[in-house]
């Protein structure tokens, strides 16, 4: 056990603003040796001249770092605390929770959560032709990872990574199309491609894994596991209809588009999957290319898993995706990842 000495440092702009609880505090965890490992939160800064701002919670001890996407209308201190990294889910602090920190300790990780932009109202979300931001993302994640790979306050990153949840997801769907060499691995929670995509041809193939319920309330999943695209809750996009690019806005339904991906990917072809509880998973092109679908079942007369939200229930959802099958989505996430 290594003591974790954990800084808070608050930056705004070229400002230092201390953390509310006076900046400093400590913690034990597993830190791979026996020196003292820190745990630095830089937030709200920013590259360039990017209007995003981006949050980075930073282990002395990091090889890899993960950018994590969040969904529409989302902010990055929501998806940070849904996903256990944020203590709490305010945006006025940005202290990461004791078990955040051994977390991103143990797995050797940077956590970065930048913020998606807003063409309308609070729409806060990513270009990714299921909705626009009025940004060029494609070009800001590029930006993103060459800021990342040549800040030395970040450790010694070799590899970059992103994960997005919802519109997060669609993004990464973008950019593992038509950006492949960007990030070297790419996973998306209840985030398919958008229909555009559906041609996609990457120039280069990178490691992808996608979870998808086969509930879900924002996606309409339900009786829908066999159509080829699934549509988008209209409430949702009648909230503010001009953040949407089209209409009545679609996603492919992975699931169907899968074999159209893993053929892509390496000539394979679907097979039956396999079944563990709730949780159906199909592995192919040497494990590289990963797809689960989660049903939803009842446990003492409540829903559980297969739906959209991550963390906790909100509408319109009626649980989550993962429920009560012990999935931690960003655990998921790095040992897929760190895999290859």
């Amino acid at each position: 056990m290594g003591k974790i000495l954990v800084i808070c440092n608050v930056l705004a702009a070229f400002y230092f603003v201390g953390c509310k609880n006076g900046g400093f505090s400590s913690s034990t965890g597993t830190s791979g040796d026996s020196s003292t490992v820190t745990v630095s939160v830089k937030s709200n800064q920013t590259i360039g001249s990017w209007p995003h701002t981006i949050d980075y919670y930073i282990p002395s001890n990091a090889t890899t770092a993960i950018v994590f996407l969040h969904g529409g209308g989302g902010k990055k201190e929501g998806f940070a605390y849904n996903l256990g990294i944020k203590s709490d889910n305010t945006t006025s602090t940005y202290a990461a929770s004791s078990d955040a920190q051994s977390w991103l300790i143990n797995q050797k990780v940077v956590a970065i959560f930048p913020q998606g932009q807003t063409f309308a109202g609070n729409n806060w979300t990513w270009s990714n032709y299921v909705m626009t931001s009025g940004e060029n993302d494609v070009s800001f994640l590029q930006d993103l990872v060459v800021s990342i790979k040549s800040d030395s306050s970040l450790g010694n990153i070799t590899k970059v990574y992103v994960v997005g949840h919802s519109n997060g997801g669609m993004m990464v769907n973008r950019m593992w199309c038509e950006s492949p060499s960007t990030f070297d691995g790419y996973v998306s929670f209840a985030g398919p491609p958008a229909p555009t995509l559906s041609g996609c041809a990457p120039s280069s193939i990178k490691p992808y894994m996608i979870v998808v319920g086969d509930t879900d309330q924002v996606l309409q999943t339900s009786g829908n596991m066999a159509a080829t695209q699934w549509t988008i809750k209209p409430i949702l996009v009648a909230a503010e209809p001009t953040a949407w690019v089209d209409t009545v806005p679609k996603v492919l339904n992975e699931k169907v588009y899968y074999p159209t991906r893993i053929a892509t990917a390496c000539g394979e072809t679907m097979g039956s999957g396999s079944t563990s509880g709730q949780i159906t998973t199909w592995t192919n092109c040497s494990g590289t290319i990963k797809l689960q679908v989660i049903a939803q079942t009842t446990i003492n007369g409540s829903v559980s898993g297969g739906d959209h939200c991550l963390a906790t229930a909100s509408y319109p959802c009626n649980t989550t995706l993962t429920g009560t099958t012990g999935l931690d989505p960003k655990t998921a996430a790095v040992d897929f990842l760190k895999s290859f």
